[in-house]
Order: C-alpha cells, then sequence, then structure tokens
C-alpha cells in the first residue's frame, strides 16, 4: 500500500467515524430527531462523494506535471543558457543550496513562484531581476 492509498484510507476511517455515530443516533430516536439525524448523515455522505469525484487521480497529476516539464524546459534553456540544471526543487547543480521554484500560469507562461535555501547566506545566482 502506497502513501496515496494510505491517505485515502485514512479518510474514509475519519469519514466512517463521523458519520456512523450520526447514523446510530439516527436509527435510535424517532420524529424529526431521527429524520434530522439521517439528513445530516446523508448530506454529509453527498459532500464526501463530491468531494472524493473532483480529486484528481495520480494519472492526472503525472499527466500535468509531465505537460508543465515540457513547458520548464524550454523556458529554462533559454533564460540560462549553458546552464546544466534538472527539473526538481533544485534546479541548478551549481547552486545545491537553493530551491527555485517554477509554475506554468493559466496563460501557459513559465513563473517563478518561490524561492528558498537551506541556510541564510544564500545568494541566489539565478533569481532574475525584472
Amino acid at each position: 500500500m502506497g502513501p496515496h492509498e494510505l491517505i485515502e484510507w485514512i479518510l474514509y476511517e475519519i469519514f466512517g467515524l463521523i458519520v456512523l455515530p450520526i447514523v446510530v443516533f439516527g436509527l435510535v430516536k424517532t420524529g424529526k430527531k431521527r429524520m434530522l439525524a439521517l439528513m445530516t448523515a446523508g448530506v454529509l455522505c453527498l459532500m464526501f462523494g463530491s468531494f472524493l469525484m473532483n480529486q484528481p487521480d495520480e494519472e492526472d497529476i503525472k499527466a500535468q506535471i509531465q505537460k508543465n516539464v515540457t513547458v520548464v524546459k524550454p523556458y529554462l534553456a533559454k533564460e540560462f543558457p549553458g546552464e546544466k540544471w534538472t527539473i526538481s526543487t533544485v534546479p541548478f547543480q551549481n547552486e545545491p543550496d537553493a530551491a527555485y521554484e517554477y509554475k506554468v500560469n493559466l496563460e501557459g507562461r513559465v513563473e517563478l513562484s518561490g524561492f528558498h535555501n537551506k541556510n541564510d547566506t544564500h545568494e541566489f545566482k539565478h533569481l532574475k531581476h525584472d
């Protein structure tokens, strides 16, 4: 079982721990309290189902990452010619303490979305000042 499946099972368990007591309460009670409890459980089930349906699956995430990589690679090659880099948290080999984070915006343009380092005295060699 991978980490994704483990997280999914934890979500199901938490959901069960919330909904099951409401259902049991609804089965024990009568009248308006029963109807309210069962309706609440039903609404929670619909919300949880909607949440699960809207979550991207692992294949969708991999496809999006691959699509973004195909855009980021030419951008880095153009902006930093002759530089050695890899698509990871540390894109430049001569700056191992720095991590640059790039994203593809809605228009398909690559943007620097963040940067950080392991020590506070690091100068960012690949930080562009526009």
